[in-house]
């Protein structure tokens, strides 16, 4: 019996460690910014590449330090870009064909050391907006034209381990207590079987 409940007590703690989140919380990240409207400008590519410790703060709140027209929010999972104070024209041409483009790197899985970045998942109102990804950065590039309010764009970050696990991004709780009732379940049906032997002796 009690080899049985050691056996149940390992298998909740090692699947839920199976399923521990993986998080960029608490990670120092980095992002660039490059336009391809001209010369380079003081407010993109002067300012190189910015640090920051993700948190739950928005970790670039208005970029330009204009009105709060560009934040880059960077989530547990995901990257949520927002625009404040719109309608007004983008950020250099505003003539449709330039990109305004940022790379966010050295994405590093808190708590998971061997996972990777190994897909995005993009959600935006925003037509044109281009993005990709590597093992450890996410780019997008937006296109220089009028924004508004209630534009957004996000990114959720798609992770697997080295050893090709799933995605770890995203906790399954119901997969979780189904398997604990049925270890549960087991432990029951055995412990009555014990019940009926002693009783028949």
């Amino acid at each position: 019996m009690k080899k049985l409940i050691v056996t149940f007590g390992v298998s909740v703690i090692l699947l839920f460690a199976n399923f521990a989140s993986a998080t960029i919380i608490s990670d120092e990240i980095y992002l660039s910014c490059s336009q391809d409207s001209g010369s380079a400008s003081a407010l993109c590519e002067g300012k190189g590449a910015m640090s920051a410790t993700v948190s739950d703060e928005v970790e670039f709140a208005d970029y330009f330090n204009f009105d709060n027209s560009l934040s880059i929010d960077v989530l547990a999972d995901s990257i949520f870009v927002s625009f404040d104070n719109g309608p007004y024209c983008g950020w250099f041409t505003c003539d449709g064909q330039g990109f305004l483009s940022f790379v966010l790197s050295d994405l590093d899985w808190i708590g998971m050391p061997d996972a990777a970045l190994n897909g995005i998942d993009v959600i935006t109102n925003m037509s044109g907006v281009q993005t990709g990804f590597t093992a450890d950065s996410v780019s997008f590039a937006l296109p220089e034209t009028t924004v508004n309010s209630s534009m957004y764009l996000q990114i959720d970050l798609l992770t697997s381990s080295a050893q090709n696990k799933p995605s770890v991004s995203v906790t399954e709780p119901a997969s979780a207590g189904v398997f604990a009732l049925v270890v549960f379940g087991l432990a029951a049906r055995r412990i009555k079987q014990q019940k009926l032997r002693t009783n028949t002796q």
